[in-house]
C-alpha cells in the first residue's frame, strides 16, 4: 500500500486535516522535477536556472514548516485538553471520595457516600474532542455490586459509575490515537523527505529532520514519554476504581473498546478510499459515450455488445462443434471426435467467447465422455483409464519449470532484486531520449529471461514514472519509451525457456530437451538483433531527440543488500545452472521439473515466499497450458495428430527444412499476431513436431523450436501477447492513452517481420549447427 494510502487509512477520521498533506507535498516535489527538466531542455542561463531552483526549493520548505507549525498546533491543543480531562476526572475522585487501600496499597476502592458526589459531577460531562469515542458504555456492565456496598438510590450511583467508566474509555481511546498521531506524522515527515530527496537529489533530509521536526515538541522523545506516562495513568485509575487494581485486565478491557474504534474507522475510511478511487477514474475517463446495449428479442432484456458478441461467438463455436461430431472426414470416429474438439477449442480460444482458462477447463471433460483417446493397440480406451492419462498429462516437469520460473520471479520481484538491477542499469543511461530507450529495451528483455515476459512489462512501466511526468503534454517520448518496453518484452519472450508460455509448451514436444545452453545459443542471437532493429525503427518513427533533448534521470536505489537478497541470488543461480546443465545431469535427475522443486521448496520452506505470494502465481496461464498438454495429448492419443501430420508431410516433404520452417513460422506469426502467443503455440507447435517427425529425415526439434520462437514475432497488434495488452491500457495524467492500435502496426508489424526472417535464417542456421 502507498504510504499516501496507508496515511489516510489509519488516521483519525475526525483529525484527517491535521495530518502532513503529504500528497500535496508529494505534488510540490513532481513540479518541481518538471520544470527542472524543462529549464535543461529550454537550455537557459545558468544563473537564471539555479535561483529558479532555490525559489522552487523555498516554495517546498515553506509548505514544509507549515505543516510541522500545523501538527504543532494541534498536538498541543489535544494534549492540553486530555491531559487536563485526566487531571480533572482524577481530583473528583481523590477529593470528597474516601479513596482507602484494602486488599493491597495499589488497590483501591470508592466508598458509598462519594457516589453522590460522582453522580453529580458527572452530569455535567467532561468535554473530549472526540464526543463519538464514548463507545459501547452499556454493553458490558459491571457487577457493581459484587465489589461495592452501595447505600442510597443504587440506580444512581450506578449510573454514575457507567458515566466514569465512559469518559475512562474515551480517553484511554483518544491517548492512544494521539499516540499513533505522531507517530504517523513523523513517518509522514521522513518519507516525504527521503523521496525529496531522490528525486531531486538534495540532502535535505538529515538537515531539516534534525533541526525542525525531531526538535519539535510532539515528536521529542520526552513527549513520548509524558504521552506514555499518561496511557498509563488512565490504566491505573480504570483498574483501580473497576478491576481491583488488575491493570493487564483494566488494559485488556480497554483495549476491546480501542479496537472496536479502530474497526470502525478503518472500515469507514477503507470504503471511503474507494469511493474516492473510483471517482478519481471516472474522471480520467474521456470516452463518456454510454455501453452499447441489444434488445433480445421476445423477452424484455437488454445486454451489452460484449456479452452479445461472447454469446454469439459460444454458439458459433457449439454449432460447429456439434457439426463436426456428425461428419466422416478422417474415417475414423475418435479422430473425428478429436478434429471436433480441436475446432471447438480453437474458436473458443480465438474468440475469448469464454476466459482462455476456462475453456482448458472444459477440455478434460469432453475428452473422456466423447471416447478420443486410444490404447496403444488403436482400441477405445475406457473411461476410468481415460480420465487418468488426461490427468497425468496436465501435470509434467513443465509445469513444475513454470511454478518454479514464478517462484523465482515473485522472489527477485518481492526483494526488490530486479527492480534494483533495473534502476543501476537506467541511472547510467544518461539523460539523451535515444539512449534511454535502448537501454530500458535491453533491461526488459533481460528481465524477461528471468522474470517472465508477463510480469517484466509492468515493472518497467513503472521504472519510467520519473520520466513520464515529467514531459510536457503529447510529448512523443512517452508513446516511444512505453512502446519500446513492449516490443522488447514480446521479443523477450524468446530468450529463455521459462521466459514465456509459449516457451513452457514449446519445450513440451521437444526430445530430448534442448536444455538451457542450446535455447539460450538459438535465442540470444535471434533476440538481440530484433532489439537494435526495433530500436531503430522506434526512432525513425517517433524522433524523440527531436521532441526532448535531453530527460529527467532515473534515480538509484541505495538501499543496503540484505542477507535475503544474497540468498535469493544463490538459489536462483544455482538453479539456473542446473538447468544450463540438465543435459549432463540427465541419468541422475532424470526432467527439468525436478530442479524446478529446489526454489519451490527454498523460497517457501525459508520464509522467502508466503502463501499469498502462492496465491499470487499466474495460476490463470498454468492452467491454460494444462489444457493445452490435455488436448495435445487428446490430439495425439486419437491418432489425429499423425493423419493431419501425413496430409501436411505429403505436400512438403520434397521442400528443404529452410523452407518447411518459413512455411510454419510464417502461420504461426499471423496466427500470433491476431489471437495470442499462447494459444497460437497449443494449437500449432503439436503438429508441427508430428510433421518434423514424420520427414524422410526427421527434424522434429528444429522445426518445433523454430515455431516457438515464431510465436512470440507476433507483436503487430495491441492484442498480441501480454506486453502490449499492459502497454495498450496505460494513460497519462489527463486520461489520454499513450498508445493507440496505429501505434503498434506501423512499428510492431514491421519488426515481426524483420524478427521471422532471422528465425528462419539465423535460426535455422544455428539449429543445424547444434544437430538439429
Amino acid at each position: 500500500m502507498k504510504f499516501s494510502h496507508s496515511l489516510q487509512f489509519n488516521a483519525v477520521p475526525d483529525w484527517i486535516d491535521k495530518y502532513v498533506a503529504y500528497d500535496h507535498l508529494k505534488k510540490l516535489i513532481f513540479q518541481e522535477e518538471k520544470e527542472r527538466v524543462e529549464a535543461a531542455n529550454n537550455s537557459q542561463d545558468p544563473e537564471k536556472a539555479h535561483t529558479e531552483t532555490e525559489s522552487r526549493e523555498s516554495v517546498f520548505l515553506h509548505e514544509l514548516d507549515m505543516q510541522l507549525e500545523k501538527v504543532f498546533d494541534f498536538y498541543t491543543q489535544k494534549e492540553y485538553e486530555l491531559y487536563s480531562s485526566i487531571d480533572q476526572i482524577e481530583a473528583t475522585l481523590m477529593a470528597n471520595g474516601h479513596l482507602h487501600s484494602t486488599d493491597s496499597p495499589n488497590v483501591r476502592h470508592l466508598q458509598p457516600n462519594a457516589l453522590e458526589t460522582l453522580d453529580s459531577t458527572y452530569n455535567a460531562p467532561i468535554k473530549v474532542t472526540h464526543e463519538h469515542d464514548k463507545i459501547h458504555s452499556g454493553k458490558r456492565k459491571m457487577s457493581f455490586e459484587s465489589r461495592m456496598t452501595i447505600d442510597g438510590d443504587a440506580e444512581i450511583n450506578v449510573e454514575a459509575l457507567v458515566d466514569l467508566r465512559s469518559q475512562l474509555i474515551s480517553l484511554y481511546v483518544s491517548l492512544s490515537e494521539l499516540e499513533s498521531y505522531i507517530d504517523l506524522n513523523r513517518s509522514a515527515f521522513e518519507k516525504i523527505l527521503k523521496k525529496h530527496d531522490k528525486v531531486l537529489e538534495s540532502d535535505l533530509r538529515q538537515q531539516y529532520l534534525k533541526k525542525m521536526v525531531l526538535d519539535s515538541r510532539p515528536f521529542m522523545p520526552q513527549t513520548t514519554e509524558a504521552l506514555r506516562s499518561q496511557i498509563e495513568r488512565v490504566e491505573r485509575i480504570y483498574a483501580d476504581t473497576f478491576c481491583h487494581g488488575n491493570v493487564p485486565a483494566a488494559v485488556r478491557q480497554m483495549k476491546t473498546h480501542l479496537r472496536d474504534q479502530i474497526t470502525y474507522d478503518r472500515n469507514t475510511v477503507w470504503k471511503d478510499m474507494i469511493s474516492q478511487e473510483r471517482k478519481m477514474l471516472d474522471a480520467h475517463v474521456k470516452d463518456t459515450t454510454p455501453v452499447k446495449t441489444y434488445k433480445l428479442p421476445l423477452i424484455n432484456k437488454r445486454i451489452t455488445s460484449d456479452l452479445l458478441r461472447r454469446s454469439l461467438c459460444f454458439l458459433f463455436a457449439v454449432i460447429v462443434f456439434a457439426v463436426l461430431l456428425n461428419v466422416d472426414i478422417f474415417s475414423n470416429k475418435n479422430e473425428n471426435y478429436c478434429f471436433a474438439l480441436l475446432i471447438f477449442s480453437a474458436i473458443m480460444w480465438a474468440t475469448e467467447a469464454v476466459p482462455l482458462y476456462a475453456t482448458s477447463l472444459l477440455i478434460p471433460f469432453l475428452v473422456v465422455p466423447l471416447g478420443i483417446l486410444r490404447n496403444t493397440d488403436g482400441s477405445e480406451m475406457a473411461a476410468k483409464a481415460a480420465a487418468k492419462a488426461v490427468f497425468s498429462s496436465m501435470f509434467s516437469g513443465t509445469i513444475m519449470m513454470l511454478l518454479g520460473g514464478f517462484a523465482i520471479a515473485a522472489a527477485l520481484s518481492k526483494y526488490g532484486i530486479a527492480k534494483a538491477f533495473a534502476t543501476h542499469v537506467l541511472s547510467r543511461a544518461g539523460t539523451r531520449p535515444r539512449w534511454v530507450l535502448l537501454t530500458i529495451m535491453l533491461v526488459a528483455a533481460f528481465l524477461c529471461m528471468w522474470i517472465s515476459n508477463v510480469a517484466t512489462p509492468v515493472l518497467c512501466f513503472s521504472l519510467i514514472n520519473p520520466i513520464l511526468r515529467t514531459l510536457p503534454d503529447n510529448s512523443p517520448v512517452g508513446p516511444c519509451l512505453i512502446l519500446g518496453i513492449a516490443l522488447a518484452s514480446c521479443i523477450g519472450g524468446m530468450t529463455s525457456p521459462i521466459s514465456s508460455p509459449q516457451n513452457i509448451v514449446t519445450l513440451q514436444y521437444m526430445n530430448p530437451d534442448p536444455g538451457w545452453g542450446i535455447w539460450f545459443g538459438v535465442a540470444l542471437p535471434i533476440s538481440i538483433i530484433c532489439i537494435f532493429v526495433c530500436w531503430g525503427m522506434l526512432l525513425m518513427v517517433y524522433r524523440p531527440d527531436r521532441a526532448s533533448p535531453h530527460l529527467n534521470k532515473v534515480k538509484t536505489t541505495n538501499d543496503p543488500i540484505s542477507l535475503s537478497q544474497v540468498y535469493i541470488m544463490a538459489i536462483t543461480i544455482l538453479t539456473i545452472a542446473l538447468w544450463c546443465a540438465e543435459s549432463s545431469i540427465q541419468d541422475h535427475i532424470g526432467d527439468t521439473g525436478i530442479i524446478a522443486a529446489i526454489p519451490l521448496f527454498m523460497f517457501f520452506g525459508a520464509g522467502i515466499l508466503n502463501k499469498e505470494d502462492l496465491h499470487a502465481f499466474l495460476w490463470s496461464v498454468i492452467v491454460l497450458a494444462q489444457g493445452g498438454m490435455a488436448l495435445g495429448n487428446a490430439v495425439t492419443s486419437s491418432g489425429l495428430l499423425q493423419d493431419i501430420a501425413m496430409r501436411i508431410k505429403d505436400g512438403i516433404q520434397d521442400f528443404p527444412p529452410i523452407a518447411i520452417l518459413a512455411i510454419f513460422a510464417c502461420l504461426l506469426l499471423v496466427f500470433s499476431t491476431f489471437v495470442s502467443h499462447t494459444v497460437a503455440a497449443l494449437i500449432i507447435v503439436p503438429i508441427v513436431q508430428q510433421v518434423g517427425q514424420q520427414l524422410p529425415i526427421p527434424h522434429a526439434n528444429l522445426l518445433v523450436m523454430g515455431a516457438g520462437l515464431a510465436c512470440s514475432a507476433g507483436m503487430g497488434l495491441p492484442v498480441s501477447g501480454y506486453p502490449n495488452m499492459s502497454a495498450i491500457m496505460l494513460e497519462s495524467p489527463t486520461g489520454k492513452p499513450y498508445l493507440t492500435t496505429k501505434d503498434f502496426i506501423i512499428t510492431g508489424i514491421p519488426v515481426s517481420i524483420v524478427c521471422t526472417v532471422l528465425i528462419i535464417t539465423l535460426g535455422y542456421g544455428i539449429m543445424s549447427g547444434v544437430g538439429y
